[in-house]
């Protein structure tokens, strides 16, 4: 499969299409909040050319089949408001990583659980993939209580090297 080819994603409010050259404006304002990105451990992008390379390196990543994201929009409204991608597949291609983010105004709106959802579909149904792994910091309780409400369990006996704030959880079908 090529991901670069792959359709849009549609749930009843939302719209998830695989991000392309054209979502600069989400990339930046995604990577360039602080608040968004006040639990992963990288730098806010500064200016709209930072946001401009970011987008065509992830850009890239899909067309070699590395990753796929998508920014999910609103599909009412055409907002985009976020972006979700599957990523770091294991060698065999059985496991990956999910990783998203939503902009701040978007947040307990049910969002980014109907997106994960729909995303664990495709990767486990579409993909094949045994398992997904989720890598969060154990202050970011938002996202702990999203991968708890999908059933994703904590693996209490690994660590994520070099970042000691990280839990990481898994889920298995």
């Amino acid at each position: 499969m090529k991901f670069k080819e792959v359709k849009a994603i549609e749930t009843p409010r939302l719209t998830l299409h695989i991000l392309n050259g054209d979502d600069v404006d989400i990339v930046f304002a995604l990577r360039s909040n602080v608040e968004v990105i006040q639990y992963i451990a990288r730098e806010p992008l500064k200016n709209i050319s930072e946001g401009e390379e970011k987008t065509q390196e992830l850009v890239k990543f899909i067309e070699n089949n590395e990753s796929i994201s998508w920014i999910i929009s609103l599909t009412s409204e055409k907002i985009k408001t976020g972006s979700i991608c599957l990523w770091n597949f294991s060698e065999d291609r059985k496991t990956a990583e999910v990783g998203y983010d939503l902009l701040p105004e978007y947040h307990k709106l049910g969002i980014m659980n109907e997106a994960l959802k729909a995303v664990l579909c495709f990767g486990f149904s579409t993909l094949k993939l045994n398992t997904v792994e989720a890598y969060t910091s154990k202050y970011n309780k938002g996202s702990i209580a999203l991968l708890k409400k999908n059933d994703f369990k904590q693996c209490q006996d690994r660590k994520d090297e070099g970042f000691p704030d990280n839990i990481i959880f898994n889920l298995e079908i």
